[in-house]
């Protein structure tokens, strides 16, 4: 699990400057605002300290991404303290701002002795958590190691620190979160190559090669967690850029799963081009490729794209109304559009429910286009974009042991001293290429395996 700890910086002062009474108003008001934004991103507060709180992801309930959803939090605490503090100085005049610190690891979780204690977590990685909120500069973040390496690829952070804590005899690593990026976690990260697989990739380049020549096509890719399925989306994202053809991607991420039009939006915002203009500039471009398009149906769709105009006023018409104009405008762009493209949809099984509806309108005209659609998801999904009216499904099944060692051996290297051990994690993978390459990462990054000659 991830553990997050906020504290209130001087809070002594801040009692001495307001009194008891005003101090109690403060901190419930603060620690009513930093739970529910824990709870937003689903973790759960384990415990009000006096002057902060200390909250927890990954458990009771358990959450793959616990330290994005951890970092998304903290970063979400900062901003409702920040705002709570403006208040507090207008009234009070005096400074109130946060530390807040992550580490993530094993903890022991859950009741605590036989009265009235409640659920908590404890251990080492937990005191590891509050001695980083206590390096952290006031209003800021401090990540851990781990808790950073967990979150690589998703997280904007600082250049690492080395800093002295409590109980350890020499400094540290800590990073400093300074924002959530919007791309995918494997994004950035170095891969190996591609083992086995041959035949999946034979099939996806073959559907590539005929949605070029005008005949499109939906392929879901299925499988359990860390089989590969974003990573065969990636080698024919690659193939179809060096061909030409435009790549356009969405992830649904498990936090994200109550709100509604997010993956269709970052979808068709990459698809449209706007990503990264200004509104005005983004309208002006959305309209020079939908030149024909309906007035009104162009601010319904400036509004779902997030780059309306504040002073135009939308069409006053039903949820169900909106969404079928929507559809039409996208459907109709699509069946005009002559250069081949592919469309990403990672991680299905966390689609929010308006995406999933909109999106399988969409794929309705795929056929009719240029277009290749890949849909990964896991096998437990069973919405609307796995049961597509002629869409083909790929199912990714473990790699086979001589697959797993191959790739275990390309990860390790050729040094006989390895070879025990290539061959632990060739059996403790059972065929999942993503885990072989996780266990290799974690033992480099915590010194057990070193390039020969370093």
């Amino acid at each position: 699990m991830t553990v997050l700890f906020a504290d209130v910086v001087h809070s002594m002062d801040i009692a001495a400057a307001v009194g008891a009474e005003r101090l109690r108003e403060i901190m419930t008001e603060l620690v009513e605002r930093s739970a529910a934004v824990v709870q937003r991103f689903g973790g759960t507060v384990d415990k009000f300290t006096g002057d902060g709180i200390m909250a927890v992801f990954g458990a009771p309930v358990a959450l793959e991404d616990h330290a994005i959803r951890a970092c998304m939090a903290a970063l979400g605490v900062q901003e409702q303290a920040k705002q709570l503090a403006v208040n507090v100085q207008d009234h009070d005049g005096v400074e109130l701002s946060l530390r807040v610190g992550l580490n993530s690891g094993q903890v022991i979780a859950g009741e605590i002795g036989s009265g009235a204690l409640g659920y908590t977590a404890v251990g080492e990685q937990v005191g590891m958590a509050q001695r980083m909120e206590s390096v952290a500069p006031p209003g800021g973040v401090m990540l851990s190691a781990s808790t950073a390496r967990l979150v690589d690829g998703a997280a904007v952070l600082g250049e690492p620190e080395m800093v002295r804590i409590k109980g350890a005899e020499e400094p540290v690593p800590a990073h400093r979160l300074l924002g959530m990026g919007d791309w995918h976690r494997a994004v950035g990260r170095v891969e190996s190559a591609l083992v086995g697989r041959r035949w999946e990739m034979n099939a996806v380049e073959g559907l590539l090669h005929r949605a070029i020549e005008g005949h499109g096509a939906v392929v879901g890719v299925v499988g359990p967690p860390g089989i590969g399925k974003s990573r065969l989306a990636r080698e024919l994202s690659a193939l179809a850029a060096s061909r030409g053809v435009d790549v356009f991607m969405t992830f649904c991420e498990s936090h994200t799963s109550h709100i509604p039009f997010h993956a269709v939006a970052r979808l068709l915002r990459a698809a449209t081009g706007v990503e990264g203009h200004d509104a005005q500039a983004a309208r002006d471009q959305l309209r020079e490729r939908v030149s024909d398009a309906d007035p009104e149906d162009l601010l319904l769709f400036d509004d779902l794209l997030g780059i309306a105009d504040p002073d135009a006023v939308l069409p006053r018409i039903d949820p169900d109304a909106r969404r079928r104009r929507v559809t039409a405008l996208v459907n109709a762009a699509s069946l005009a559009r002559e250069s081949p493209a592919v469309h990403v949809v990672e991680d299905a099984h966390w689609i929010d429910a308006v995406s999933e509806s909109m999106l399988a309108d969409f794929l309705t005209v795929i056929p009719q286009t240029p277009s290749l659609v890949i849909v990964t998801y896991r096998p437990e999904y069973e919405g609307a974009l796995a049961r597509g009216h002629g869409a083909q499904t790929i199912a990714l099944a473990p790699l086979s042991d001589p697959e797993t060692t191959a790739l275990v051996s390309q990860l390790l290297g050729p040094d006989p001293s390895v070879a025990a051990l290539g061959q632990t994690i060739t059996e403790r993978a059972s065929g999942t290429p993503f885990f072989a390459e996780e266990i290799v990462r974690e033992l480099a990054e915590r010194g057990v395996l070193r390039r020969a000659g370093c």
